[in-house]
């Protein structure tokens, strides 16, 4: 059962109306969910850097292996972790992050009709319709790096370029990512939650009002 984590600084003595100000810790991802992404990370860092290095004129040689494998890499830590990990938390972050609901669809829809009106922060779950929309263009990309990459490898070259564009897109859209993480002042305060696993109430309250309900509503249901 989920449980909601204090700020450390608090001790037992404190006001139970104190520990529970707006601006405690929440969790918000397990060490499965923590240890897939930064094992994807590296992987897919270690692939453009290696595919980068090599151009297009390499067809074999070291630097061309862990390209490869790098790619492969990145597969076989999602299964490992699917299998050996947390597969309940796995699974169920994955469905959140890929599936578009109904509020999803509302608020799309919401933009076409007003793109320059400012409004509150929907009620969003654990991941909003931007984090979903990137998601899928980022497996999307990833996808289109490895089919161009195999037939590239299959021609002796000759896909070489539609294989670079697929990889600038995919580093485009990483770069995107990186910024929304450790620049944009409203996103950055998620990034701990990728680094220790939780956030801020605070924070959530404001961007993930939905998912905190869940995560509190959770806490509170008596263990069976």
């Amino acid at each position: 059962m989920t449980e909601i984590l204090p700020n450390p600084a608090h001790t037992n003595d404190e006001p139970s109306a104190q520990r529970s100000s707006p601006d405690h810790w929440v969790p918000r991802f397990r060490p499965t969910e923590r240890i897939a992404h930064w094992w994807t990370v590296v992987m897919v860092a270690t692939a453009l850097v290696t595919g980068l290095a090599m151009g297009e004129e390499a067809e074999s040689g070291p630097m061309l292996n862990v390209h490869v494998a790098s790619v492969v890499l990145i597969g076989v830590g999602v299964v490992v972790a699917l299998v050996f990990g947390n597969t309940r938390a796995m699974l169920r972050s994955m469905r959140a992050l890929f599936v578009f609901d109904r509020l999803d669809i509302a608020w799309s829809l919401g933009r076409l009709r007003h793109p320059f009106q400012r409004e509150s922060h929907p009620a969003w779950g654990k991941f909003n319709t931007g984090q979903k929309v990137m998601a899928w263009l980022v497996s999307a990309s990833m996808s289109l790096v490895i089919i161009t990459g195999f037939q590239s490898w299959r021609s002796g070259g000759d896909m070489a370029g539609p294989h670079m564009a697929a990889a600038m897109a995919t580093l485009a859209l990483l770069g995107a990512h990186v910024f929304m993480a450790l620049v944009n002042p409203s996103t950055r305060p998620a990034l701990p939650g990728m680094v220790l696993g939780r956030v801020r109430r605070s924070w959530a309250a404001t961007h993930h009002r939905g998912w905190l309900d869940d995560v509190e509503h959770d806490a509170s249901s008596p263990r069976n």
